[in-house]
């Protein structure tokens, strides 16, 4: 077992963290809570970022029954959780969840002051609309704030997949992360972004200012690989 002593960001415990696998991204285990790196990492950069969350209008897309959403959702009066539920039609509830497709939002015009998510962007089909979405529907100043792994040897985004209306073309052998309302299927990965994709948000958003962080930090357990977390400010 790997040990690292320091206080949770989600929790606040003061436990440290522990891992039995040396892939510390999916398996550095918080003692209090359980989170993991990339949920400390996006805690922290929440609360450095907007310590006043909590009074905020705020956005989840794809929530899962973990500490960080949760927290959220208790402490934030203003909080909104989203799912993309293929059925149920935008704007519409279901199980608590609004039915949200990040690439065309039903939000109106600066209406928020937070979209937040963890590991989102990897499987959407277009993220410059998704980019362009949230830009649309943050108040000025408001933040985007999101973790997506970040392939540091790759110059440029590599497109893995691509969703049609009538089905899916793989480019590469297909790959899938796990799916807050599809345990089973899981969500297909889209993207392995590249050294290029801060360069690209600009590209697609001017109205963004792109700060990306990779926290190395094991008081909080930030350890391990993919540690990306990004911090876009709605500038106009």
């Amino acid at each position: 077992m790997i040990e690292f002593h320091g206080t949770c960001p989600v929790c606040g415990s003061a436990e440290g963290f522990e891992s039995q696998d040396a892939w510390f991204r999916d398996h550095l285990f918080c003692r209090g809570c359980g989170s993991i790196p990339r949920e400390r990492i996006f805690t922290w950069a929440l609360e450095t970022f907007r310590p006043e969350w909590r009074q905020m209008q705020i956005h989840e897309c794809a929530p899962s029954e973990r500490a960080v959403s949760r927290r959220l959702a208790k402490e934030c009066k203003g909080y909104i959780g989203s799912q993309y539920f293929s059925d149920v039609p935008r704007g519409e509830m279901r199980d608590g969840f609004r039915s949200e497709d990040l690439e065309a939002l039903t939000f109106s015009d600066q209406s928020l002051h937070l979209h937040l998510h963890l590991d989102v962007m990897e499987h959407v089909n277009r993220p410059d609309r998704a980019i362009r979405e949230m830009c649309r529907t943050l108040r000025p100043g408001g933040l985007a704030i999101f973790t997506s792994p970040v392939y540091h040897d790759l110059a440029e985004n590599d497109r893995r997949a691509i969703y049609f209306e009538d089905g899916v073309e793989h480019l590469a052998p297909p790959e899938y992360h796990g799916n807050p309302i599809d345990t089973e299927g899981g969500a297909l990965v889209t993207f392995r972004f590249g050294r290029n994709f801060s360069t690209l948000i600009r590209m697609w958003e001017p109205n963004f200012a792109v700060t990306h962080l990779i926290p190395d930090d094991p008081s909080i357990g930030a350890v391990g690989g993919f540690r990306d977390v990004f911090v876009l400010r709605r500038i106009g």
